[in-house]
């Protein structure tokens, strides 16, 4: 058994060493040399085919002369159990031995943080994760507002009342900011912590908690321009918070806020990516339970803390509505409907945001289930080198005619059998979006669908229903309302058919403004009307 070198030989050992490295010390262990220069920076490295750590007792009554601290003993393992005899037979390089030393290891290091705090990081990661402590003095607060004003007792209920809706504002600011910090000051900085010794190198800090910074800097921008000043007059005069001195403030909420369209883009994906990674990740689990059993988290659960910032942004009209509701001078109701107002507008505007990229993901999504473009069979290799070129369909284009925030949509899919003609019926798959109706077709050894007629474009389209209940007639027609091709549907029953031309109707009706104001589904009833008597005579 090896222990550690005499203290001739070195002025530090175990976690003292480990946490002067960590933490900036002068002494820094050498690479090389016997058992005891294990150390590198950050604390041991284990090697999991020929030692393991033993007689770790951090800070436990009675341990010797270090009190408080057991050194670290290292010891070869004997030959048999370096070939399985501690963990089951298997090669020394097992993964299930690198997981028990890895889940050792995180436990080392978690115990670490909590007696000495956790450590610094390096500043290529500061400037982006730390915010400084030196507002944080300015982000105090009284218990209440009657504190800081002397004659409140003089006060009609009413403005009281309103004086209660102004603090909750304020104190709520202040609480929902310290609970972002919990996010940088624990959970993300721990994550890069345990990352620099090789722990937890799989989960991405970015996906987790990418622009929560950004996040807190708007805040406390907020709060030493608009709130703050208002606090501080309040205490300065004794007179109480007059809700017009925060209109300019909020009437800047868009332009102050604006890291929320990110993060609410964002949050959905957040989200599940962190319950992926404590489902399958046990160290990943590990960390976040310390973590929200730490004291500074206050018992905030990760998926609790993630959502924070989508509930605080939704929560700023209800606020200033109270205040509203509490205000009966017309010049602060002015104020506050027009700083709702601005808030709102905001609002609207995250939701827009949020609406068109939920709506893109799905068109991806539905892009990825549609495979060949296959409408004609070319009669040579030259010619079906000629096509190729124009033979792909790219629904993630944007639909002609209209503003860019128009995405296309998939409003139905399903099997049905065509006919064409006088051939046979087929088997195909309709996808129908919001501006074009796809024929596709199944194939057996993949998952996606090929396409086998030209898209047909909804505003040149023609939907009639036949006897039979089952089916319908589709007819696509030319820039001179003239057909182009026709095909009869046949539906599995009468409500398959109903839905179609229902939501084929909804699509031909529902044409954003960009659009010929004058309905292209009355112009195909004319010429299909038309047609039919010219047919009749």
């Amino acid at each position: 058994m090896q222990g550690f070198d005499p203290p001739t030989q070195r002025p530090f050992q175990g976690l003292v060493a480990s946490r002067i490295e960590t933490y900036g010390g002068g002494y820094r262990a050498s690479a090389q040399g016997t058992a005891g220069n294990l150390f590198a920076r950050g604390g041991p490295v284990l090697d999991p085919s020929r030692r393991r750590l033993q007689g770790y007792a951090p800070f436990a009554k009675g341990c010797g002369p270090a009190r408080g601290l057991s050194p670290l003993r290292w010891r070869e393992l004997e030959p048999e159990k370096r070939h399985g005899g501690h963990f089951g037979a298997g090669p020394p390089y097992s993964p299930k031995l690198k997981e028990v030393t890895k889940a050792h290891e995180l436990e080392v290091r978690l115990h670490t943080f909590s007696m000495f705090g956790m450590p610094r990081l390096p500043p290529e990661d500061r400037r982006h994760w730390e915010i400084g402590e030196a507002s944080d003095s300015g982000e105090a607060i009284e218990k209440s507002w009657k504190e800081l004003v002397p004659g409140h007792k003089d006060m009609s209920r009413e403005l009281c009342h309103q004086q209660e809706a102004l603090w909750e504002l304020l104190t709520t600011e202040l609480i929902y900011v310290r609970k972002l910090k919990i996010m940088t000051d624990l959970l993300a900085s721990g994550l890069l912590n345990l990352q620099r010794v090789g722990l937890l190198t799989e989960v991405s800090a970015e996906t987790l908690f990418g622009n929560v910074p950004s996040l807190i800097r708007a805040h406390r921008s907020f709060w030493e321009e608009v709130l703050g000043p208002s606090l501080e007059e309040m205490r300065a005069s004794g007179q109480p918070l007059d809700p017009v001195s925060l209109q300019n403030g909020f009437l800047m909420f868009s332009q102050r806020f604006q890291p929320y369209v990110l993060y609410c883009l964002r949050v959905k994906q957040t989200m599940a990516y962190a319950r992926e990674q404590q489902d399958n990740n046990p160290l990943f689990h590990t960390f976040v339970q310390w973590c929200e059993k730490h004291k500074r988290s206050g018992r905030q659960m990760l998926g609790d803390l993630l959502i924070k910032p989508h509930q605080r942004i939704t929560k700023y009209p209800l606020l200033l509505q109270a205040v509203l509701k509490r205000s009966p001078e017309a010049r602060a109701q002015e104020a506050l409907n027009a700083m709702i107002a601005a808030v709102e507008s905001f609002l609207r505007h995250i939701n827009k945001q949020v609406r068109q990229g939920e709506e893109q993901e799905s068109l991806v999504a539905a892009a990825e289930r549609i495979g060949p473009y296959e409408v004609l069979e070319p009669s040579s290799e030259e010619v079906e080198k000629n096509l190729r070129p124009f033979s792909t369909l790219d629904l993630t284009s944007p639909v002609l005619g209209v503003a860019p925030e128009h995405t296309r949509q998939l409003l139905l899919e399903g099997p049905v059998r065509v006919k064409e003609g006088r051939e046979g019926k087929l088997d195909v798959y309709l996808f129908l979006f919001s501006d074009v109706l796809l024929v596709t077709k199944r194939q057996r050894r993949a998952d996606k669908a090929k396409v086998i007629r030209p898209p047909l474009m909804l505003e040149k389209l023609v939907c009639q229903p036949l006897r039979d209940p089952s089916s319908f007639l589709l007819i696509h027609l030319t820039e001179f309302q003239c057909v182009s091709s026709a095909l009869t549907v046949h539906c599995p029953s009468p409500a398959d058919r109903a839905r179609w031309l229902e939501k084929t109707q909804q699509a031909q009706g529902t044409r954003p403004a960009a659009w010929p104001e004058e309905s292209v589904r009355r112009q195909q009833k004319r010429v299909y009307r038309r047609a039919l008597g010219r047919r009749r005579e």
